[in-house]
């Protein structure tokens, strides 16, 4: 489960479920209410669309379900309200990491790693160094990320997770427990700190955050030859 996204994948059937208005608009209703109901439902998100900061709420919930072509879409239209935006500078990075454009996501978060750098940006960075297997350099900006940033745990989960593959795992569990603490409804930390577990041979800790985080059956094979590739290396 890589910090760049592996684990994402792997671990998609236990994300929570974001529920958004624009989720709530591309469902479909019946009957005249429903249809009464779908015309407030699309009042409200046009209204969202005409408030940068529930815009860019919006857009945040489309990168969570991993519709970042939507996101970028919803960005052009962002822009041209709202230019300059450092927010909607950074979600346009993290949706072209995502689909690969790793070139002009690195020159957004650079832009964004000057005055006042955004730490998120940094995180950014770290990811797509660890993506070009550069794992020290991205380590690096990651605790840098993590200083500005100290209570972010998307940046510690990813910052433990590399720590975790470079063996110091006493650092690893310091930011993976930080991690899950501050977000115990993170399950890529939870299913990272039982794969840090599993590696340090504490098992009953491993077998209770797994159950914890209530994995099947296959997804608990697949943490256990995760673990076992890990100490393979």
């Amino acid at each position: 489960m890589s910090a760049q996204g592996d684990w994402r994948l792997l671990w998609a059937g236990l994300a929570l479920v974001f529920a958004t208005t624009l989720s709530a608009v591309a469902q479909t209703s019946g009957g005249a209410g429903g249809a009464g109901a779908a015309v407030e439902e699309s009042q409200a998100l046009r209204q969202d669309m005409n408030d940068p900061a529930l815009y860019l709420q919006l857009i945040e919930s489309l990168q969570q379900r991993r519709m970042h072509y939507a996101a970028l879409a919803h960005l052009d239209a962002f822009d041209q309200k709202w230019p300059d935006n450092r927010q909607a500078q950074l979600l346009r990075a993290d949706a072209l990491r995502q689909i690969g454009s790793l070139d002009d996501a690195a020159k957004i978060y650079q832009h964004l790693t000057g005055k006042n750098p955004l730490p998120q940006a940094l995180h950014g960075l770290g990811l797509i160094a660890i993506a070009q297997g550069q794992a020290e350099a991205g380590e690096r900006l990651l605790v840098q990320a993590n200083r500005l940033a100290p209570i972010d745990a998307r940046i510690l989960n990813d910052l433990g997770y590399v720590q975790m593959k470079a063996g110091r795992h006493a650092l690893a569990r310091m930011s993976l427990t930080k991690a899950f603490e501050l977000d115990p409804a993170n399950v890529q930390a939870g299913a990272n700190l039982a794969l840090l577990y599993l590696q340090m041979q504490e098992l009953g800790q491993a077998e209770k955050m797994m159950q914890h985080l209530g994995m099947t059956d296959a997804q608990r094979a697949q943490l256990r030859e995760e673990s076992a590739s890990l100490s393979g290396r």
